[in-house]
């Protein structure tokens, strides 16, 4: 099957990645970076259905450290003219700089993005695109016992587990619960789709879709 048919038509709610992440020293980084996080779309607390608790954020590329919203928020109209780079706290994660400047088959980076969700924190049901298909990426770098991922679409809890990467459909309704008392470190991964990443998808498709 080929990576459009995968990506677009094929209405899997995710789909595993077959890739080695070294998460594990990844994990130590994002944690030893824990009080330069900010808290993620604070703005939507302030009125609606859509609420959240203990979710927080640091660019690892993006506009800042510490500008984590989608570029519109920033006053930029198209991914093309938002000055996306390095940022600056990739000093102090030298792993995880490397591994998505040598190694994660893109070859041009939106946001990279440490995620954190704080213990008993919470992200209630919501969409984040109008159209369905599978992306962005979303690496567990640890997840607690208890920390449960729930998307539309799929019975149970997605199957995230530390190194795991999941190719997500995020126009269906998700939300993420950390019943736990430990912090939820994930990345999340948007760029430019490449022919290295288009191969990966069918290859993951292949070996870990609907058999």
């Amino acid at each position: 099957m080929k990576y459009k048919e995968i990506a677009t038509e094929s209405g899997l709610p995710w789909l595993e990645l077959d890739i080695d992440i070294p998460h594990e020293d990844m994990l130590k980084e994002a944690i030893s970076l824990k009080n330069e996080f900010v808290k993620h779309r604070d703005e939507d607390n302030g009125g609606g259905a859509y609420r959240h608790k203990g979710w927080r954020s640091l660019c690892i590329h993006g506009i800042d450290p510490q500008k984590t919203n989608h570029f519109t928020q920033y006053g930029y109209n198209s991914h093309e003219e938002t000055p996306y780079d390095w940022t600056d706290i990739c000093a102090r994660c030298p792993i995880t700089h490397e591994f998505f400047k040598y190694y994660f088959p893109y070859d041009v980076y939106y946001r990279v993005r440490f995620m954190l969700l704080e213990p008993q924190g919470y992200i209630t049901p919501h969409e984040d695109s109008d159209e369905h298909r599978l992306a962005p990426t979303n690496i567990a770098l640890n997840n607690p016992e208890g920390c449960n991922f729930k998307m539309k679409g799929h019975k149970g809890f997605l199957p995230f587990a530390p190194g795991k990467s999941l190719l997500l459909d995020v126009g269906n309704t998700h939300a993420v619960y950390n019943n736990s008392n430990e912090d939820r470190y994930h990345i999340i991964v948007h760029g430019k789709i490449t022919k290295e990443f288009k191969e990966l998808v069918e290859h993951s498709y292949a070996k870990n879709g609907p058999q």
